[in-house]
């Protein structure tokens, strides 16, 4: 429960974060917290899925696993701090030795777990497109004349189309597993009912717009 409430006001905070970006011109820039977001509803849904013992060892091994990349660089030369070695063995002996072949599973193996969810993994290898060194990260800021043999480099993002009402489903969805998870659902059922048919209206057509630059 503890994971599950982390990741989900992760999840609230981080869009507050984006909208604060956004306000001051940067909402192509906000393409990692937006992929995070996206990734964490996906966790956060998933865990709904699964049963708890699975779920945590699941995260536990996953934490193991990726610890592993700090002592391997370790060896072959990246120097850890005082110390770190002995935080990375005490955190890594949490795990169960019977439970080492639960995965937590990468994103395209989650899908077959929930495939209700497949359009949030697309959202999400979108925004990883943007997140990373991609020829996509760099299209906001370059643009071509059909008719000169040259780009126009641009100091600030080509303006596009926001889809208004992603953030808020977000949210929700992240709200309604957490909820789940806890064993409340018929207590905000009315309430959640309502912030989706409020989403709903704000994910019309007309309310979403081009981010001008700047």
């Amino acid at each position: 429960m503890s994971i599950s409430w982390g990741w989900l006001i992760r999840v609230l905070r981080t869009a507050e974060a984006i909208r604060v970006l956004e306000a001051g011109g940067y909402e192509a820039e906000c393409a990692p917290l937006r992929r995070s977001v996206v990734e964490h509803v996906i966790r956060l849904h998933w865990s709904t899925t699964v049963d708890s013992r699975i779920f945590v060892e699941a995260v536990l091994n996953h934490r193991k696993h990726s610890l592993g990349k700090i002592t391997r660089a370790a060896a072959t030369g990246t120097p850890l701090p005082e110390g770190a070695a002995d935080v990375i063995a005490a955190l890594q002996s949490e795990t169960d030795p019977d439970s080492e072949k639960i995965s937590f599973k990468d994103m395209t193996s989650l899908m077959k777990d929930i495939p209700d969810f497949e359009i949030l993994f697309k959202i999400w290898l979108a925004e990883t497109q943007e997140s990373h060194a991609t020829l996509t990260s760099s299209a906001s800021y370059v643009d071509f004349d059909p008719d000169e043999p040259a780009a126009n480099l641009h100091m600030e993002p080509t303006p596009r189309s926001r889809f208004d009402a992603m953030l808020p489903s977000m949210v929700l969805l992240a709200a309604e597993s957490f909820v789940e998870l806890a064993v409340l659902t018929e207590e905000f059922k009315e309430s959640l009912t309502a912030i989706r048919e409020r989403i709903t209206l704000l994910g019309a057509p007309k309310n979403n717009r081009p981010v001008a630059r700047g």
